[in-house]
């Protein structure tokens, strides 16, 4: 028998879940248009998709559709998440202290 070791690079890429592959496969095979693309029935459809897992996501977490924000990937995310912080925290000071290891 192989033992596979355990995989601890999560906040790199983990594994899709089935149910997550089962939603997704739509978008995939058939429904695949850039939500950005707001001149044809493809972008229509997958705006509305990403609008109603927006609804969804933020139901599920007590939030409104308008506090959930979705990136294309950690850099733009961490990036969000500092300047949030440096306009926060503007008033304190004009410096923002981070480590290479955050990302």
């Amino acid at each position: 028998m192989v033992h596979r070791p355990i995989y601890l690079d999560c906040h790199a890429t983990t594994p899709l879940d089935q149910r997550v592959y089962e939603l997704m496969l739509p978008y995939f095979m058939e429904h695949f248009g850039n939500p950005a693309s707001v001149a044809h029935v493809y972008g229509w459809e997958a705006e509305a998709a990403v609008q109603r897992s927006r609804e969804s996501l933020a139901h599920a977490i007590h939030a409104t559709p308008e506090e959930i924000v979705f990136t294309s990937g950690a850099t733009e995310a961490n990036n969000l998440a500092l300047k949030g912080v440096a306009e926060a925290y503007f008033s304190r000071g004009r410096h923002v202290i981070t480590l290479q290891t955050e990302h």
